[in-house]
């Protein structure tokens, strides 16, 4: 059961990550686009109202990838000279604190794009776009992460409890 778990988050997460990694390079093309109407033909378009929500968009649906690959900020001068085994149990101490910062914020984002669906909400800026399917992506970005955390948190009791067995999915 737990390793279905951790292969369906670990599939999931390396989907979102590789998906959405293709936002890069069209939102550097409208950037350019943007710098290029308002500076070279002093006729702004509306790509900066856009270009937050792709940049939001990478953002959040990079959560769970940048997590999965570790690459979030961590303290390593602690960390470095642990072995796999005690920084396992250091990363399962810790864990109820990701818990208490993210189920909160997760709940309140949740509230929050069910309101937005609800009424169809629109970004408030110099066009109208609607705003609540970026806040789903926002919603699922978090979750993603959430969920990576739990199966890292199961990846770590292995390490910790069972030091003689290879466990796989890092």
């Amino acid at each position: 059961m737990a390793e279905k778990f951790s292969a369906f988050v670990v599939s999931a997460n390396e989907w979102s990550g590789k998906i959405f990694s293709w936002l890069f390079p069209i939102l550097t093309m409208m950037v350019v686009a943007d710098v290029f109407t308002r500076y070279v033909l002093n006729s702004p378009w509306y790509f900066l109202d856009i270009n937050v929500q792709l940049m939001g968009m990478l953002t959040v649906m990079g959560l769970g990838y940048c997590y999965l690959h570790d690459g979030h900020v961590l303290v390593d001068i602690i960390t470095t000279h642990l072995s796999k085994r005690k920084k396992a149990i250091l990363d399962i101490i810790l864990f109820p604190l990701i818990l208490v910062a993210i189920v909160p914020l997760m709940w309140q984002i949740a509230d929050n794009t069910i309101t937005a669906i609800r009424i169809k909400q629109d970004f408030v800026a110099s066009i109208p776009l609607p705003i609540y399917p970026y806040k789903i992506l926002v919603t699922l970005g978090f979750f993603l992460m959430l969920l990576e955390g739990v199966r890292k948190f199961i990846h770590n009791l292995r390490i910790a409890f069972r030091p003689d067995q290879e466990v796989t999915h890092g």
